[in-house]
């Protein structure tokens, strides 16, 4: 059977030993009954987490300098996540959501920064956060309600983060604030905070549909001291923080579309092995012509996704050596998030229908595939923004199909 990493040579036999090193430790460490475990108890599977550092699957594409798996491709994430979030998906996304935003240090961090707040989170032994939502905001980081005020040699920061991946477990990460409130969006600025400094408080939120080993909360920043040299890329950093997110952000956003890229095949594996083994009128179900019916679309739905998100991430490579313009990268990750994540829904759906009304149960995962799947159409911008996004890149003649 041919594989997808061969349209890639270059890189094809490294991620190929990569794949099979994230497959076998899924293997060894992965189950339903595990997931189930974390899930009601709406905690980080910490020990997996480290386990993961240890192999360098937390980072594959991070230097080794800084805790990274050291490939020299972003398709190493890709090809990471898609193993770990297809052998069991609440598990593998909950590991793969611990260093979120990390990225974004790395891109723009000083050497110092980076030396000091990444191999702890690429070895496991932290999380990390990037804070950007807001509750009066959500998703539009033009207006701000979060403030930073200069004092000297330090910034007093005022204001609320919600929605938060990991807010409840990281010791540090990044949060994005106002620092000049008459330039609005380009009067921003990150910072790297701390989460047992004075004036921080971190409440877990609890209930969510799904994902529910990824922790989030909402930070309560109380005039909070922050020296200046935590600005994330030193004095260079001052009013750069919505630039800099959003160029983060057209890598991020091929996060859910790999996710949702796993559980899809997740779901089909769960509704092939389910109708060659369940038998009505005599016959296992797969010899019915309409489930035969879907899962030949299962399948085409997700061969289309992993093209489209394996180019995507190919792109990667040559837009962080600033060889594509940013707008026509936004575009290329926005379609790729919104076309794979909607893929998706129907996949998943599709899954559960053909497990009947044993689909419902949580017995058979399928049920549980669905919630976990449901937030990859929200976070890293919703997909309506995201086609907002797109439409920005084609009315500007930057990208077309």
């Amino acid at each position: 059977m041919t594989d997808i990493l061969d349209l890639f040579p270059q890189y094809a036999e490294e991620l190929k030993l990569l794949r099979k090193t994230a497959r076998e430790f899924a293997q060894r460490n992965f189950s339903p009954e595990l997931a189930r475990e974390y899930e009601k108890k709406e905690e980080f599977p910490w020990e997996l987490y480290r386990k993961a550092g240890e192999l360098g699957l937390l980072a594959p594409s991070i230097p080794t300098e800084y805790g990274g798996g050291g490939f020299t491709t972003y398709l190493a994430d890709i090809v990471v996540t898609e193993e770990l979030v297809r052998a069991e998906p609440t598990l593998g996304e909950a590991i793969l959501s611990g260093p979120f935003s990390s990225h974004l240090l790395y891109f723009f961090g000083t050497e110092e920064q980076r030396k000091k707040y990444l191999p702890p989170v690429y070895r496991g032994e932290t999380t990390f956060f990037g804070a950007y939502t807001e509750p009066e905001h959500g998703t539009d980081i033009t207006q701000l309600s979060t403030i930073a005020e200069r004092k000297g040699d330090k910034f007093i920061l005022r204001g609320v983060k919600t929605f938060i991946t990991n807010a409840p477990t990281a010791k540090y990460g990044i949060v994005l604030a106002q620092t000049d409130p008459e330039k609005r969006h380009r009067g921003q600025t990150l910072f790297i905070i701390h989460t047992d400094w004075p004036g921080v408080q971190i409440r877990k939120l609890s209930g969510k549909m799904g994902q529910r080993a990824s922790p989030v909360g909402e930070i309560t920043l109380d005039n909070v001291e922050v020296p200046s040299d935590y600005v994330v890329g030193g004095e260079k950093g001052i009013n750069q923080g919505f630039y800099w997110t959003l160029a983060y952000f057209n890598v991020s956003r091929l996060g859910p579309a790999a996710i949702a890229l796993g559980i899809m095949l997740a779901a089909f594996d769960k509704a092939l092995e389910y109708a060659q083994k369940r038998v009505q009128f005599g016959q296992p179900i797969i010899n019915f012509q309409l489930i035969q019916e879907k899962l030949a679309r299962m399948a085409m739905l997700i061969e289309v996704s992993r093209s489209m998100l394996y180019r995507a991430a190919y792109y990667v490579d040559s837009y962080i050596k600033f060889q594509i313009d940013p707008r026509a990268m936004a575009a290329i990750t926005s379609a790729t998030k919104v076309f794979i994540t909607d893929a998706a829904n129907q996949v998943i759906d599709d899954a559960i229908q053909i497990h009947g009304g044993y689909g419902y149960f949580e017995e058979f995962d399928v049920e549980r595939y669905w919630r976990d799947h449901r937030v990859t159409r929200i976070y890293e911008g919703t997909n309506e923004i995201n086609l907002l996004t797109i439409t920005d890149a084609l009315r500007r003649g930057v990208w077309k199909p």
